[in-house]
Parts: structure tokens; sequence; C-alpha cells
């Protein structure tokens, strides 16, 4: 009895030894590792989403024969990128003012004004990277399911004309800009996030800005924000202007300038698209036209 079980044992064990060196023989474990890893393309019929690890790290900021440059290390949409920001300084000693503006691809992105009094002090690295940094950068879907790079401005109000801006770049760090205009109605690259010499009055008082998310306003006085971002969309207060003539009739008062469309902005394919959610009336345009 006891050589039956015994044999029994043996004749098991044997089986189970065979079927362990068919199986690791017969089964390729590449396909399913592969199955494995591309399954969320399955479960998303076919569709690789964006990458969530968009960064943006800057590299280092150096001197250059007096002006500066920056250096960006951008990953986009699973990309890597390199974005350089080029900052000119200028010392005007009639005026006793020293400036400092940073420029990519023809766009100012940065720009500050200085007052001195004997001798211009200059600026180094330190002073424009902590004006100007990754916290200028941010990243947007389109419905697309692509990212896309957006770089807000800092500016200095010098009142001279200058405003901040909203600039969208798509992977290949080219901007996206079909059918912009800027907050005076002229064609823009860049969405206008405050002006700070344009601002328009509406019927009944109405009050459409933003609040501030963008620290764009050196104070609250005269704050008009015209983006916000909410939901992968860009909110934007666009100016539609009528051609005003000049009124011969002092007695004739203008009423009517045209409209503030209150756009809501997606990307799609490299493209900006928008429909209009309300309309405001201008009845008073202070700025430009004065």
């Amino acid at each position: 009895m006891k050589k039956v079980l015994v044999i029994v044992i043996i004749l098991i064990s044997l089986g189970v030894i065979g079927y362990g060196i068919y199986y690791v023989a017969s089964h390729d474990f590449e396909i399913e590792r592969e199955e494995s890893e591309h399954n969320n393309v399955e479960l998303n019929e076919g569709v690789v989403e964006a990458s969530e690890d968009n960064t943006v790290t800057l590299v280092k900021t150096e001197e250059i024969e007096g002006s500066f440059v920056q250096t960006y290390d951008i990953v986009i949409n699973g990309l890597e990128k390199t974005l350089e920001v080029a900052f000119l300084y200028r010392d005007n000693t009639s005026l006793k003012e020293q400036s400092l503006t940073g420029e990519y691809n023809g766009a100012t992105l940065y720009a500050y004004y200085e007052e001195y009094d004997k001798v211009a002090s200059g600026f180094d690295e330190n002073m424009i990277a902590s004006s100007f940094n990754e916290d200028n950068f941010a990243f947007i879907r389109g419905v697309d399911g692509e990212s896309y790079l957006m770089i807000h401005t800092n500016i200095y109000d010098d009142g001279a004309g200058e405003e901040d801006k909203l600039y969208i770049l798509n992977e290949n760090l080219e901007f996206v800009s079909n059918d912009l205009v800027d907050y005076t109605g002229s064609t823009s690259e860049g969405m206008s996030i405050m002006s700070t010499y344009t601002s328009y009055a509406l019927k009944g008082d109405e009050y459409p800005w933003y609040t501030d998310t963008f620290n764009a306003c050196a104070s609250p006085t005269n704050c008009h924000i015209n983006v916000k971002i909410e939901d992968e969309q860009i909110y934007y207060l666009v100016p539609v202007l009528k051609e005003v003539l000049e009124n011969t009739d002092e007695e004739e008062e203008i009423t009517d300038y045209g409209e503030l469309e209150e756009r809501v902005y997606t990307i799609d394919e490299g493209s900006l698209s928008y429909e209009v959610v309300k309309r405001y009336t201008i009845i008073g345009v202070r700025g430009f036209t004065d």
C-alpha cells in the first residue's frame, strides 16, 4: 500500500513539473507585458492621453555683455524643448532712466523701468529671476487632448502704454494667435490681461471684469482684468469697436462706441475658437481715443 502511495506521489510531481516546463516554453511573457503597458490605450479607444508631466524649469539666468538671457527647459506632451528669453538693458542718461525688457520671438514678456539720481546701478541675475520665472508659465489642455503652454507677462506700468498679456504656445513653442485682438481692438499675438491705458464705461454701469489672479494690477484703482482661466477654457473680454468719427456738433454726445464681448476660447489642433456668451454696450472710452 505504501509503495502504491509513493508511486502516486511521484507521478503527480512529475506531472506538475512537466506542465511547468511546457508553460514556460510556450508562453510569451513579452507580449503579455506589452499588452499590459498599452491597456490604457485600448480603454481610451486608441487615443493616448497627453502626458500629465508637463514642466517648466528655469535652468539659468546669465549675463552677456550687460544684457541677460534666461534659459528654460520645457517638457510638453512628452517632448523636451528649450525656450530662451533675451533681456536687453538700456541706460537713458539724458532722462536718468534705466530699463530692462525681456523678449521671446518678438513678444515682450517682461519690462521694467526705473529712474535714478546720479549713476545707473544696473540689474543682476537675481533681480531678473525673482521678477520673471517659472511662475509666469502654466499649461492648458486643448479639446484635442494636447497640452499648450501659456506665458503671462510682467510689464511695469510706466504710463507709456504697456500692458500685461497672455500668450499661448503649441508644443513647437510657436504662438497660437489666430483671430486674437488686444484691448484696443488691434490684431495681437496675445490676450490683454490688463491694459494700463485703455478703459471702457459700460451701459448700466455693468462690471464684467475678473478677479486679478495674475497679480497684474499694481493698485486696485482702474484695475480691469480681461482674462480668466477656468475648466481648460479661457474667458476673454474683447472690444468690438465702431468707427466713431470726430463729432463736429459739440452738443451731440456719443453714447455707443461698440460692444465688449465676453468670449470663451478653446484650443483645437493648434487653433483658437470661441463663442460669445455675453455682450455689453460701450458708452465711454478713455485712453487711446483721448
